[in-house]
């Protein structure tokens, strides 16, 4: 490691944060603040680890890996790639012919941030005050990303269009007293192809043996900055499976857990009015699922991210909310609970915005009147971020 001992002790983190934003879909500058979230974590050898093995592509094989670092030992490249992955670095596991790969993983979404966060106790070597310091910086993080979005709304919002679905709403079924959610079938519509995805929490997790449950990060980063989430939604809530599951167990992030817990988890989730966000690989609904996050309006990152001006909302959607008016009494609980305010009572009667549904099914599960049925409707749901009014 003398080459990198020689370099300019700065350099070494510019040169780790861009394979690290690389990695990711939020575009974040090296800023100051991005640095000083790096140096919460690394060493600086593992900072120009990173740099320099991964500064061209950011998913590697052992053997790609050794003509990366040009003569670094394979003992030393296996036990710096495990610190990595303990720090939420690196997703170490083997492809699907048993090769391990090495993928470096962004600052957020998902990577560090949310690997942090979904852990019941502080990470490793960090006590309480060291990361609600940590915290703030990724409030602050954040918070200029916004910024740099608002101010170059126009040139950014064409890119954002083009950005593929973030996540997949997987919506409840069942109302809050155990009936059935009506379900209906387009009349006269023409469908074009349809993805066969399961269209249920309970069939995901049919598919699996390896399960885990960890803190819901969002909420838990939100906690830590001092703001408790307003619906009292539970914490335990965030899912993975398969690969992704047997990773955040070796790493300790997430805990082990059965076919039974893991539904109940989810009825428990929905029972608070949460919404169940499926990711899949490669962020592609063909692909399998690799975790279900259960979201609260108050303080789920893709909400959030989007009402604040910093994102757009993305999200695969397979239904759509629609009011039996003639029951309707006007109550507004669908209102109330809908989490992208696509629920609206106007004249006594509720209504909902088409263009902004989800599809989730809360407001149906919720609905005292059993009044509302869901509309089968594959589609892809983009909502650009609000036009902040400007600081003068």
């Amino acid at each position: 490691m003398a080459e990198v001992e020689a370099d300019n002790p700065e350099r070494i983190w510019q040169k780790a944060a861009a394979p690290i934003i690389a990695a990711g879909i939020l575009p974040f500058p090296p800023s100051d603040t991005f640095i000083s979230i790096l140096k919460a974590y690394l060493t600086p050898d593992e900072a120009a680890f990173i740099g320099k093995a991964f500064k061209i592509k950011q998913s590697q094989t052992m053997e790609q890996l050794l003509k990366s670092t040009k003569g670094m030992a394979e003992a030393d490249i296996v036990a710096r790639c495990e610190s990595l992955a303990r720090k939420g670095f690196m997703f170490n596991q083997p492809n699907s012919s048993g090769t391990m790969v090495y993928r470096l993983l962004p600052l957020v979404v998902i990577g560090v941030f949310e690997y942090t966060f979904m852990h019941k106790d502080p990470p490793a070597g960090m006590d309480k005050a060291t990361l609600a310091g940590l915290a703030k910086l990724y409030e602050k993080l954040l918070g200029d990303l916004r910024d740099s979005i608002q101010n170059a709304y126009d040139s950014v919002l064409p890119i954002f269009q083009k950005q593929p679905p973030v996540d997949r709403t997987v919506p409840l079924l069942t109302t809050e007293d155990g009936k059935e959610i009506k379900i209906e079938q387009p009349v006269g519509e023409q469908v074009g192809e349809q993805v066969l995805i399961a269209k249920n929490v309970a069939d995901i997790i049919k598919k699996f043996d390896d399960i885990a449950v960890g803190n819901c990060f969002c909420r838990a980063y939100r906690k830590m900055l001092g703001h408790d989430c307003v619906i009292g939604a539970p914490m335990e809530v965030c899912m993975t499976f398969g690969k992704s599951a047997r990773h955040v167990i070796q790493q300790g992030f997430a805990r082990r857990i059965t076919k039974d817990e893991a539904l109940a988890v989810l009825k428990a989730s929905e029972d608070a009015g949460l919404v169940h966000k499926a990711f899949h690989n490669k962020s592609d609904v063909k692909e399998i699922e690799n975790s279900i996050c259960n979201c609260c309006p108050d303080c789920c990152d893709t909400f959030q991210f989007w009402r604040s001006g910093s994102a757009p909302m993305v999200n695969y959607a397979t239904y759509l909310a629609k009011i039996i008016v003639d029951g309707c009494t006007g109550c507004g609980t669908c209102e109330t609970k809908c989490p992208v305010g696509a629920a609206r009572v106007d004249d006594g009667k509720a209504r909902v915005q088409d263009d902004l549904c989800i599809g989730c099914g809360v407001c149906a599960h919720f609905c005292p009147e059993n009044t509302i049925s869901l509309l089968e409707k594959p589609r892809v749901v983009f909502q650009p971020p609000p036009r902040l009014a400007t600081k003068n």
